[in-house]
């Protein structure tokens, strides 16, 4: 019946997709994860999203808010500071966030830039900063040192003083991570040698899968572009991406837990399923009652959300009238590739510290209502894992009765 209320050009324009589609065999339909072949010591190796070095302590005044001294004198400071605390500090500078909170912003630029430090975000035009330190860096940076931080900035760029805003800001910066150095906070592996030169070669070095650097107001090139390009040998610390965020076991079953929480608030029965950010299943659990046929579209709904990196729904994106023959040929040619593609809503991606640790699908019901299931339960993820961590009690603390 549905053949029938469509219009014969638009079937016959899905019909030419589908088959060009099909007729690309083992190239990659848009979407679809492709099989590789058996490497040795498991099974088929899938692709993963392309991983980021951390790069070195420098300022991208892209807004042209500092003068060409105060920003030479500045990413002279941070160079210091760096080799003194083992802390790589990013400023950039934005015109304007567009509308988007800057904590977002700051999140995204962070990752794109490839910094695995501290990054400090200006916007000019909204004079709003935000300062966001990598997960390895939460505790060296915890959140009253970068609210002090913040407002020592701030002070001055509200009076449009921003060469001097500017200076003090790194002064606290400087203040602050001096203190998490003494106190055993700085990463380990991320400390200066003892002499106080670091002696591995290419620390930091920007990578193509990062953003290239923002070419300074005044015109001359980022220095450290130039210093990848000498043919030293790279430090095994650029080889290797260390202390990422993970999602554990635990994690997909506080999801689950929450997600039938929902459910059982709505009075409906689902099937919920939680895969890693590879799209590999690490927890499922099916409601008595829930029908036995969403069990497959949960599992598939979580795996695109994750290796898509975005919510399941109709292609394209937002569209209020799909077409269903297209949708179903871009499954189709998807499966027909060894690959996963669902467009049905109810697959929601997890994303924590602007990185996608996995997904949750949600299948059962309308699709409205797996998708709401679905943001429920990963919101419940994120506010735990965002949760403040009471104190480890101290050795006398722990001796009273």
């Amino acid at each position: 019946m549905i053949l029938a209320k469509i219009r014969p050009d638009r079937v016959l324009s899905a019909l030419l997709v589908l088959a060009a589609l099909h007729g690309m065999g083992s190239s990659r339909p848009a979407g679809a994860q492709v099989r590789e072949p058996e490497v040795q010591g498991g099974g088929p190796r899938r692709l993963s999203p392309p991983e980021m070095t951390t790069v070195p302590s420098d300022i991208r005044d892209g807004a042209g808010m500092f003068s060409e001294d105060a920003e030479k004198q500045a990413r002279a400071e941070l160079g210091r500071i760096e080799k003194q605390t083992g802390s790589p500090v990013l400023i950039q500078t934005i015109d304007s966030l567009d509308g988007e909170k800057i904590d977002q912003v700051a999140a995204r630029l962070a990752r794109r830039a490839g910094t695995q430090g501290i990054f400090v975000l200006v916007a000019r035009k909204d004079m709003k900063l935000e300062v966001l330190p990598s997960t390895r860096y939460a505790e060296a940076l915890n959140r009253p040192a970068r609210d002090k931080v913040r407002a020592t900035f701030i002070e001055s760029f509200r009076k449009r003083r921003f060469d001097e805003g500017l200076g003090r800001g790194i002064e606290a910066l400087e203040a602050e991570l001096t203190a998490a150095k003494k106190l055993g906070k700085v990463p380990p592996g991320e400390m200066p040698e003892p002499s106080g030169e670091s002696t591995r070669p290419g620390s930091f070095p920007p990578t193509e899968t990062a953003m290239p650097a923002a070419v300074p107001s005044s015109g001359r090139a980022d220095p450290h572009r130039a210093e990848a390009s000498t043919g030293a040998p790279q430090a095994a610390s650029s080889l290797v991406i260390r202390n990422q965020t993970r999602l554990t076991l635990e994690g997909a079953r506080l999801i689950i837990a929450a997600a039938k929480g929902k459910a059982i608030e709505m009075n409906l029965k689902v099937n919920v399923a939680v895969v890693d950010d590879g799209g590999h299943l690490l927890s499922f659990d099916r409601m008595d009652g829930a029908r036995t046929v969403s069990a497959y579209t949960s599992i598939t709904k979580a795996t695109s959300a994750a290796t898509l990196r975005t919510a399941t729904g109709p292609i394209p994106s937002g569209t209020k009238e799909p077409d269903p023959l297209l949708n179903l040929g871009l499954q189709l040619s998807a499966q027909a590739s060894g690959g996963t593609l669902s467009t049905l809503p109810g697959g929601v991606p997890l994303v924590i510290d602007g990185q996608v640790i996995g997904a949750v699908g949600v299948g059962g019901n309308s699709g409205d209502q797996d998708a709401e299931i679905a943001r429920v339960a990963v919101q419940a993820f994120v506010d735990a894992v965002q949760k403040p961590q009471p104190a480890p009690a101290t050795p006398s603390e722990s001796k009273k009765p």
